[in-house]
C-alpha cells in the first residue's frame, strides 16, 4: 500500500508540500461525534443482500459488512481466521477441517452452529441454484451428484459437531481457502425452509439481511443509501464506529462532497494533479495501491509472425511502456513483467527482464529472427510484417495507448493497422473465435493465481476461452499443475515465481501496466484501511477521531 499525502504529491508534480486543513464545518463535527462514516458508491446496490446470490459490486459492499466468511483477508490480502478460529489442512491436501468459534451470533440472536456452515455451501451446489458460485465447490466430493439429484446430500461436507465442520474435495483444489475468506456464510434458520429456486423472490429476506457481520443494515433508500448500526455482539469485538452510511453519488459531484463533508470516504476517480492539490489543499487523505487488474497487448501464438519468442520479446522491448505509465496514468500505476497482479504473494520480487524500453534491442532481435528492414518496414521471406490490432472502445486509457504503441512499433518496421471496435466484437474475435494478430485487452485477477491455469493451460487450444493467446508450452503445464497440489502458500509462491519467469521469457503476451486504485478520504479516520478483495478490513477498528 502507498500512502500519498501532500508531501509525497510534489514527486507527482506538486508544486508545494505543505498540508493544510480546512474549518470543520457542521456536518464533519456531528460524524465525529456520532462516530458516524459516509462512504461514496457510484450507484444503488440491486438489494440482493444474500452472499450466494449476490453478483453486483455494490451488493458485495453491503454484504461484507452484514455476513462473515470463515476466514477473511487483512489489507494485505493475507488470509486470516474469521468465523473459524482455526483450521486444519490433511496431509493429502483433500481434507479442510475449521473449528468454529463459540462466541458468534446472528443479529437476531440465535446461535451459529456447523449447521449454518454446511447449508450454506450445500445450497450452492443445489439443482435449482442459478448463480455464479458452483465452481467454487464443484470438486468437493458428491457435489456434482448433489446437483445432478442423484445424491440427498453433499458427501464432502461432513458436520462433526456445533462447532466443528470438514470439507472433503475429490482432487486438490488450491484456490479453496481463498473461497473460504469470501463467500458468506447464511443463515440456515431465516433461509432453509424455503426452496433454493424461490430465493430469489424473497424481497424482505434479501434486503433486511440477517447476517454475523460488524454491522446490521437497518435502512435500504434504493437509488439513496444503504444505513447500517454496529452490531454490539460482534464476535471480534463491538465496532468502534456507530454508523456506516453507503451514500450513492456520482463522479462528478464526489469531490465537493468530500470537501464539504457530506462524505468520508470515495474512490478517486482521477489522478489528475489538480484533483490531487484539491483533496490534499482541503486537508484529505489519499490512499492508493497498486489494483489487480493489468492491461497488455495479447499475440496470436499460432500465428507465424510470433511464433519465434524473439519476435515476441523485440515487441515488448520496443514499446515504451514508462513512457504509458507516465503520460496516459500520470504515473499511477506499475509496469508489470508476468502475467501476475504486481500486488499478490505469487508475483515474484526480482529475477525477471524488465524489458526496459530499447529500440536497438528490439531490432537486434527482430534481426536475430531473421527479419530485414527494407524502406523502414520489416520484411522475411516475402512476408511484410504489418499486422492488424484490435482495440475494443470503452477504456479511455486503453484506447490512447493504441497510437502511441503504434508509433513505438513503427520506429522497429512494424506496420501496425488500429481496428477499434466495441467490446463484445473485440470478445468475439478475440476470446471466441481466436481469430486475431494482436489485441488490447485487460484482466481483472482473482484473489488466488490458481485460476492461472483457465489462462494458459494447453488443454484449452482450440477451445473458447481465455487461451486466446493460443500459448502451447509444456513446461508451464507441469509447473501450474505442481501449484494446485498443494494449499501451502509457501510451497505454492516456489511454483508460481518459476511460472512467472518462464512466461517472462517466452512473452507470449506483452504485459503493459497495472493501473492503481485509490481513496480519497477523512484524515481523521483512523485504522482505515482497503484492499483489492475487501474493502473494509477490520472495520470494527476503525474510528473516528
Amino acid at each position: 500500500m502507498t500512502l500519498l499525502v501532500g508531501a509525497l504529491l510534489v514527486g507527482c508534480g506538486s508544486t508545494t508540500s505543505k498540508e493544510t486543513s480546512v474549518t470543520p464545518n457542521p456536518n464533519e463535527t456531528e460524524t465525529v461525534a456520532s462516530q458516524t462514516i459516509n462512504y461514496a458508491i457510484w450507484s444503488s446496490p440491486k438489494g440482493v443482500f444474500n452472499p450466494v446470490l449476490l453478483n453486483d459490486i455494490y451488493d458485495r459492499k453491503v454484504g461484507e459488512l452484514v455476513f462473515s466468511s470463515l476466514l477473511t483477508l487483512d489489507a494485505d490480502d493475507n488470509i486470516i481466521p474469521a468465523l473459524a478460529e482455526s483450521y486444519e489442512v490433511s496431509e493429502d491436501n483433500l481434507k479442510i477441517t475449521f473449528k468454529l468459534r463459540s462466541n458468534v451470533t446472528w443479529h437476531d440472536g440465535k446461535p451459529f452452529t456447523a449447521k449454518d456452515v454446511a447449508f450454506t455451501f450445500t445450497s450452492i451446489a443445489d439443482p435449482n441454484y442459478t448463480g455464479p458460485r458452483f465452481a467454487e465447490i464443484e470438486k468437493l466430493v458428491g457435489a456434482q451428484d448433489y446437483r445432478d439429484g442423484k445424491a440427498d446430500t453433499v458427501k464432502g461436507i461432513e458436520i462433526i459437531d456445533e462447532k466443528t465442520i470438514s470439507f472433503t474435495y475429490s482432487e486438490v483444489y488450491a484456490a479453496a481457502l481463498a473461497n473460504f475468506a469470501i463467500r458468506g456464510i447464511l443463515p440456515e434458520h431465516l433461509w432453509g425452509a424455503i426452496p433454493v429456486g424461490e430465493w430469489e423472490k424473497q424481497t424482505n429476506l434479501l434486503t433486511n439481511p440477517i447476517g454475523t457481520g460488524a454491522f446490521k443494515l437497518v435502512n435500504f433508500v434504493p437509488d439513496q443509501y444503504v444505513e447500517l448500526v454496529r452490531n454490539d455482539n460482534y464476535f471480534l469485538g463491538a465496532p468502534k464506529l456507530e454508523k456506516v452510511i453507503l451514500k450513492v453519488s456520482n463522479q462528478e459531484t464526489a469531490q465537493g462532497e468530500l470537501i464539504n463533508g457530506t462524505l468520508d470516504i470515495a474512490a478517486l476517480s482521477s489522478f489528475k494533479q489538480q484533483d490531487l492539490d484539491t483533496y490534499t489543499s482541503a486537508g484529505k487523505t489519499i490512499l492508493e495501491y497498486p489494483s489487480a487488474s493489468y492491461q497488455f497487448m495479447t499475440m496470436n501464438n499460432e500465428n507465424p509472425l510470433f511464433a519465434d519468442k524473439r519476435v515476441r520479446q523485440a515487441i515488448t522491448y520496443a514499446i515504451n511502456r514508462d513512457g504509458l505509465v507516465n503520460q496516459l496514468l500520470e504515473g499511477h500505476g506499475s509496469i508489470i513483467n508476468a502475467p501476475l497482479a504486481v500486488s499478490s504473494w505469487a508475483y515474484p520480487k526480482e529475477g525477471l527482464n524488465d524489458y526496459a524500453y530499447d529500440t536497438e534491442k528490439a531490432k537486434s532481435l527482430l534481426a536475430e529472427a531473421g527479419w530485414t528492414e527494407e524502406n523502414g518496414v520489416l520484411q522475411k521471406e516475402g512476408t511484410v510484417f504489418k499486422v492488424d490490432l484490435l482495440v475494443p472502445t470503452g477504456n479511455k486509457v486503453r484506447e490512447q495507448s493504441a497510437p502511441v504503441i503504434q508509433q513505438n512499433l513503427k520506429e522497429v518496421g512494424i506496420e501496425i493497422n488500429i481496428q477499434a471496435m466495441d467490446f463484445a466484437s473485440v470478445k468475439a474475435k478475440v476470446y471466441e473465435e481466436h481469430s486475431y494478430e494482436m489485441a488490447l485487452m485487460g484482466f481483472s485477477l482473482e484473489l488466488d493465481p490458481a485460476d492461472a491455469k483457465s489462462y494458459w493451460s494447453s488443454e484449452l487450444l482450440g477451445k473458447p476461452g481465455f487461451n486466446f493467446a493460443n500459448f502451447n508450452n509444456a513446461q508451464s503445464d507441469t509447473i501450474l499443475n505442481q501449484a494446485a497440489q498443494s494449499l501451502n502458500q509457501d510451497e505454492r509462491k516456489v511454483h508460481y515465481n518459476e511460472w512467472a519467469k518462464l512466461l517472462n521469457e517466452e512473452a507470449p503476451f506483452v504485459y503493459l501496466y497495472s493501473p492503481n486504485e485509490a481513496r480519497v478520504y477523512n484524515p481523521n479516520i483512523k485504522g482505515y484501511n482497503f484492499s483489492n478483495y475487501i474493502e473494509f478490513p477490520n472495520i470494527h477498528k476503525w474510528t473516528v477521531e
